[in-house]
């Protein structure tokens, strides 16, 4: 399913205002009713966007759809022939004991969730959905090369040359990308002056609400080959070789999980034991450096 053509008003804080609603209501909820009670401020005030094609109702409608797609949400048809939502039963879980104060943790789910369900399609043989293959592709740029957050001023045609307008196609769908890819932890915006903004990709955070997923201690190698399993987007071959043969196909560690796992080592949370033989090393490069890493440790997993 594509979420940004289809689906443009559907964001991750309105996943999560649904999804802790429905955590309190293990009968399910018709839709009309999810419209009544979430529908004041909270659906309008998660985008952060004005305008008559934003309507609440809409934003729900949308994230639903999407929810639906990545497994979050369940729906059937009731007496009166009116949808009724439920969360998965594996969500719940997860989702009930959410701290109100606290979205980081489902920020990673949604994060796990979309990067598994484009690794399913893309092994079945089907597209993934735009947002997991424009996701793909952005995290395999250089992160010291980031975007501006004009569609004019370059994105328009780096979408354009990397052959990625299938996902990402016009100034509206880009707008939907950066919400999605900032609301993920993926992505942050740094300004440049009165008129210049860019987007600045960063993975840091997202490895880091993972660490918990990942041996302690593993050849290097082996250990980002699970983490790719874990978060697909961040470099699984499978989803590397959905993208255009036009777009950017590093060898190994992309730079920006590269740019990562140095940040989490000078905070002493991961430990990047060199290796000299080059034959069982992985390779972290960020620009013109390089290093072959043997082993990681997950020295402390931080809050």
């Amino acid at each position: 399913m594509d979420y940004l053509k289809r689906h443009v008003l559907a964001s991750v804080p309105a996943l999560l205002v649904i999804s802790r609603y429905l955590a309190t209501q293990l009968d399910g909820v018709e839709e009309n009713e999810l419209q009544r009670v979430l529908r004041p401020v909270a659906m309008a005030e998660t985008r952060g966007v004005s305008s008559a094609g934003d309507d609440p109702s809409s934003v729900l409608t949308s994230s639903l759809s999407v929810g639906e797609d990545l497994g979050l949400f369940d729906s059937e048809r009731g007496g009166r022939g009116r949808r009724i939502w439920k969360l998965t039963d594996s969500i719940r879980r997860e989702v009930g004991p959410l701290p109100s104060a606290d979205s980081r943790v489902f920020r990673s789910l949604v994060l796990r969730l979309l990067s598994s369900r484009a690794l399913e399609e893309v092994r079945a043989g089907n597209k993934p959905s735009d947002v997991a293959l424009a996701l793909t592709w952005i995290l395999l740029r250089d992160p010291m090369e980031p975007l501006s957050l004009n569609w004019d001023k370059g994105p328009e045609t780096a979408f354009e040359k990397a052959g990625m307008r299938n996902a990402v196609e016009n100034v509206e769908q880009w707008g939907a990308f950066r919400r999605w890819i900032r609301s993920l932890g993926i992505a942050t915006v740094a300004q440049v002056g009165r008129q210049d903004a860019y987007l600045l990709v960063d993975p840091t955070r997202a490895l880091l609400d993972v660490l918990d997923r990942l041996p302690r201690q593993e050849r290097a190698e082996q250990w980002f080959r699970q983490l790719h399993e874990i978060l697909p987007v961040l470099g699984h071959p499978a989803l590397i070789s959905a993208l255009p043969q036009g777009s950017v196909r590093p060898q190994g560690i992309s730079a920006s999980v590269a740019l990562a796992a140095q940040k989490l080592k000078r905070r002493g949370i991961l430990d990047l034991a060199p290796s000299a033989d080059a034959s069982t090393a992985a390779v972290l490069r960020i620009g013109d450096q390089s290093w072959r890493i043997g082993q990681v440790l997950v020295a402390e997993v931080a809050a």
